[in-house]
């Protein structure tokens, strides 16, 4: 293409404090370096994520940034060594990567790839330490190593699946975060027999999606459990509260929402509130279930629930999954015998999907009509109008807010 090896000029959102409105500033992006690639974003969504470290509570704040993870978007140009994607490929960029080169990538049963793991402190590229983003000659930092947030990126090629290029980005741009870490959840990990029951704790984006692939993996009765009944009412639209993939450690906020859609819509076929009973959850479920719940999977990072997701499968065969990550001080206590009593418990990052692997098959769910993304997606705004997206999120007005890089 016209623009290879040389430096871009375009738009990006820029974060230049922690909890200020995002300005939409004229940024440089530099060509790719070895084993990296630039891509022209075409779609981006926000995530809980970019918002907690962008009111930086917490963490180490790091800016000037461009955040931004979830996106879909158009391979422009590759640096030297890449072989696997080239311009004009449709890609999503994702948080965490796959080098297939190290024991992670190359085991069968692990997605966490020592070279490419999640890293929310570094704001450089992995290759020289270096930004690829700069106004002025000043660097703007890197967030996850995507910074989607941008009408032009720069990634490790290790962080981008190549998908079909027949499917629409502004549908599938989601699935490189959340909604797939709460789908694998279920499918990868819980791995669901059909005609069994699934309890599914937290009915925000991540425990929507994880009831959406006990759907799809032919659950009889899947069972939401949350402190917000609104969350499960018709009319209602549970927002991600619970957070996706490793940063459900991060959130503690709790909202009660007025929306759009109900959990049935994705599944659920039954609700229950810890509020409503005087005794523990895990004992109402087991009595629910002749003895206990198949399946479970927690999607909040509450100790207690995820104390609860396990004690409330059923023993000699549950298995309950872990998806949020509890405070760092917290402690999971429960009786060896529930463990003795072959009860299976589980932890999971980013539901098990390799991302360059994986994904793209996921995509292929969509295109086949067996996974349904849009009712995931409840606004879209025009990339100018971004601060709209962070609006809505805080009044928890959404699921999932479309941002549109060319309005």
């Amino acid at each position: 293409m016209e623009t290879a090896g040389k430096v871009i000029k375009c738009k990006a959102a820029v974060a230049w404090e922690a909890g200020k409105p995002l300005s939409i500033e004229e940024v440089e992006v530099a060509p790719p370096q070895a084993m990296e690639v630039r891509v022209k974003i075409l779609y981006t969504s926000l995530c809980h994520t970019d918002v907690y470290f962008w009111e930086a509570k917490g963490q180490t704040p790091v800016f000037p940034r461009i955040f931004g993870h979830e996106a879909g978007g158009i391979i422009e140009s590759v640096g030297e060594g890449v072989t696997d994607v080239a311009p004009g490929d449709h890609v999503l960029p994702v948080f965490t990567g796959e080098c297939k080169e190290c024991p992670h990538c190359k085991s069968a049963e692990s997605n966490m790839c020592d070279l490419l793991r999640i890293n929310t402190d570094r704001g450089v590229m992995i290759g020289d330490g270096k930004s690829r983003f700069s106004i002025n000659g000043k660097p703007i930092y890197h967030f996850v190593g995507t910074s989607t947030f941008s009408e032009y990126t720069v990634m490790h090629v290790g962080c981008v699946a190549k998908i079909n290029p027949e499917a629409p980005l502004d549908k599938v741009c989601i699935l490189s975060c959340g909604i797939s870490t709460g789908l694998g959840a279920t499918i990868n990990v819980a791995k669901p027999p059909k005609g069994s029951t699934v309890a599914i704790f937290g009915l925000g984006a991540v425990g929507l999606a994880a009831a959406e692939g006990a759907r799809i993996a032919g659950a009889s009765r899947i069972i939401g459990v949350d402190l917000n009944p609104s969350r499960f009412e018709e009319g209602q639209n549970p927002f991600d509260q619970s957070m996706s993939f490793y940063f459900l450690v991060l959130v503690r906020r709790m909202t009660h929402l007025c929306l759009h859609f109900s959990a049935r819509k994705f599944g659920c076929t039954e609700f229950v509130n810890p509020k409503d009973h005087n005794k523990p959850v895990q004992q109402v479920l087991a009595e629910m279930t002749n003895g206990g719940v198949d399946r479970s999977v927690e999607c909040t990072g509450n100790i207690n629930a995820m104390i609860q997701a396990f004690e409330c499968v059923h023993d000699g065969w549950g298995v309950a999954v872990l998806v949020g990550v509890p405070h760092k001080d917290a402690e999971f206590k429960t009786h060896p015998m529930n463990f003795l009593n072959e009860r299976t418990l589980k932890g999971t990052f980013f539901g098990n999907y390799k991302p360059r692997t994986d994904l793209p098959n996921v995509v292929e769910l969509y295109m086949k009509k067996e996974l349904e993304v849009e009712k995931f997606i409840t606004h879209s705004v025009p990339f100018a109008e971004i601060n709209k997206a962070f609006d809505l999120m805080a009044k928890g007005e959404g699921i999932r807010c479309i941002i549109r890089m060319e309005n």
